[in-house]
């Protein structure tokens, strides 16, 4: 991607937005250190995540994806492409629309299958995507955008098939022609689609393969593959095309086959799904080479909700590696664990870190985890396509053993951690320890608790002291188990929001702080209540409110983007954020907004 100009606004949001990834990133021993046990997982939640479109801009990763609900039995439901951001792959915020089907236009029925690239040539970001009708029948729209966040599309479709060669039909109740793959060759774009066409009397499922030189007039120049199966008529779904080395590489999916399917050849007339082979499991297959030489390999990644019919889907992020001359393409997945945590005994971290709220599948209580990863020393879920256990399972409280993080030298003046499990205090527990001759400093039990909840370290005592984190359950009796989530080092000393007696509000948290305009706020409820949430500036004028409504009890968040109650842009500036409960709890943080 080559360098181009960015409007004032967008460099801040960038200069926001790298600081969050310098906290989130390695840590060198001089930096304040965070373990958080997130994985590299796109998650949305309450929703399954489909089809999607991974993209950097100036060290910020963006993703755009269409969504179902949980409960919805067929992706043909999904109205909407949705935008979140990343620094780092794993933390995401956002999840904010950028299209919408609205009545009365060609594609009302269906929005699927973003694929976002960068037009230098116009300074600009393009976006293919596909439409459908109320019957479901699909065509390929454009959409373009200057920041990656407000998008303006075309009233019509820029790339339809030839109804006399292929199997579409505008009075249809389903015509095959989506998942497009945008890319540029040879001076031109190239566009690859999900297609069916007729050869001699027979639908055949095909690549379809188009040029355009301005992306509105496109020219079929034929498909790029056809299915030469015993299965033809089967469609090749959500398709990318990559040259590595010598090497041409087709990867897609086969309509209602799991698992996704690659054709190599140094010559891709050479093509066959008789030598097809199955690189992975999960869908709609997608290949980045962000950094020369690191390719990143990501695919929707499928499992079962506990106690229903429904699937769940999310986006899981590994690694595509390949022999030096391109050939030979597999998938990489280095243990979650080793960045931070390369000292694992015991049989406690086989399912960690534990993706999700698992207990809740068990028809537990919320275990308070913050985004979508935590460590629990009982449970046995990594996540989709870990290869390990499943939603709701668990190793249960004989499970023993004992992490060790990499060692680091203290420099902030405390550290906040989540915690929670059994009362077993002197077996299961986490702690900061001397990393030379480990000696506890300090030390944090589940205390009995289902949730977790916050605790607060004061290392001003042990500021230039190298030391570790160790995790511990050596305990098999009943409650042997503990969960640990969100160990932040802070390089000022902020007391833990004590909880007024008979109140309920704990702590508030924003994040991002600074932030450009949008923002989680998040808080802390020990048992349900309603809550109204405010935003004032510093002469005390409401700027903006939630309305009240009722909690659960634990962590809990909602999302402001930046906007007065009248719609209107907030200005640049500090705020006061405010969360006040019906029993008079009332708690305070100040947001910081960059333009």
């Amino acid at each position: 991607m080559r360098p181009h100009n960015r409007p004032r606004r967008t460099r801040l949001a960038i200069a926001a937005l790298a600081a969050l990834c310098a906290v989130l990133a390695p840590l060198g021993a001089s930096a304040l250190v965070r373990f958080d046990f997130e994985q590299k997982y796109f998650v949305h939640p309450g929703r399954q995540v489909w089809d999607f479109s991974l993209v950097r801009a100036d060290s910020v990763y963006h993703i755009f994806y269409h969504t179902i609900f949980e409960s919805t039995p067929s992706a043909t439901y999904g109205d909407t492409i949705w935008h979140a951001v990343s620094p780092d792959l794993r933390h995401w915020d956002g999840r904010e629309p950028v299209l919408t089907a609205s009545p009365g236009n060609w594609d009302q029925g269906a929005l699927w299958a973003p694929c976002v690239v960068r037009d230098d040539d116009n300074d600009r970001w393009v976006m293919l995507y596909t439409g459908s009708d109320l019957r479901m029948n699909q065509r390929i729209g454009l959409a373009t955008s200057s920041d990656l966040h407000q998008w303006t599309r075309l009233d019509a479709p820029v790339v339809t098939p030839d109804t006399t060669q292929y199997v579409w039909s505008s009075g249809a109740e389903w015509s095959n022609f989506r998942d497009p793959f945008l890319y540029r060759a040879d001076g031109l774009w190239h566009v690859l689609v999900t297609a069916l066409m007729n050869m001699e009397g027979h639908a055949v499922g095909v690549i379809y393969h188009a040029t355009s030189a301005d992306l509105l007039t496109w020219s079929d120049v034929g498909p790029l593959f056809a299915n030469d199966s015993v299965n033809a008529s089967r469609v090749l779904e959500s398709s990318q095309y990559h040259v590595i080395g010598q090497w041409h590489h087709l990867l897609f999916g086969e309509f209602f086959q799991p698992g996704i399917t690659l054709l190599s050849a140094t010559d891709p007339t050479a093509w066959t799904m008789g030598s097809k082979v199955i690189l992975d499991s999960g869908y709609a297959p997608e290949v980045n080479e962000f950094d020369p030489g690191t390719r990143v390999f990501s695919r929707l990644a499928p499992f079962q909700l506990p106690q229903t019919t429904n699937l769940g889907y999310v986006v899981r992020l590994d690694t595509l590696r390949s022999q030096p001359d391109g050939s030979g393409l597999l998938v990489w997945r280095p243990h979650p664990l080793d960045q931070d945590w390369a000292v694992r005994t015991g049989s406690s971290s086989l399912g960690n870190p534990t993706f999700g709220d698992n207990p809740r599948y068990r028809g537990e209580p919320t275990v308070g985890l913050v985004g979508h990863g935590y460590f629990g020393s009982r449970e046995y879920y990594p996540g989709p396509l870990s290869g390990r256990g499943a939603p709701g399972a668990a190793l249960g409280d004989a499970a023993t053993g004992r992490l060790e993080s990499r060692p680091f030298t203290v420099t902030g003046n405390s550290m906040r951690l989540r915690v929670g499990g059994g009362d077993h205090p002197a077996t299961c527990y986490v702690a900061l320890v001397d990393a030379g001759d480990g000696t506890t400093l300090l030390s944090e039990s589940g205390q009995g608790q289902a949730t977790m909840t916050p605790r607060q370290w004061d290392l001003t005592p042990y500021r230039g002291r190298s030391c570790r984190i160790i995790i511990v359950d050596q305990s098999t009796a009943a409650g042997g188990h503990i969960n640990v989530d969100e160990i932040v080092e802070e390089n000022h000393y902020v007391a833990a929001a004590p909880v007024p007696r008979g109140g309920t509000l704990g702590e508030l948290r924003l994040h991002p702080n600074p932030a450009n305009p949008a923002v989680e706020i998040r808080f802390e409820l020990v048992r349900a209540a309603r809550v109204t949430v405010t935003v004032h500036d510093l002469a005390g004028r409401l700027v903006w409110s939630a309305a009240e409504r009722a909690y659960e009890a634990g962590p809990q968040s909602l999302r402001w983007r930046g906007r007065s109650q009248r719609g209107e842009p907030a200005a640049a500036g500090t705020y006061l954020v405010r969360a006040r409960a019906d029993d008079g709890t009332a708690v305070t943080a100040r947001l910081t907004i960059l333009k």
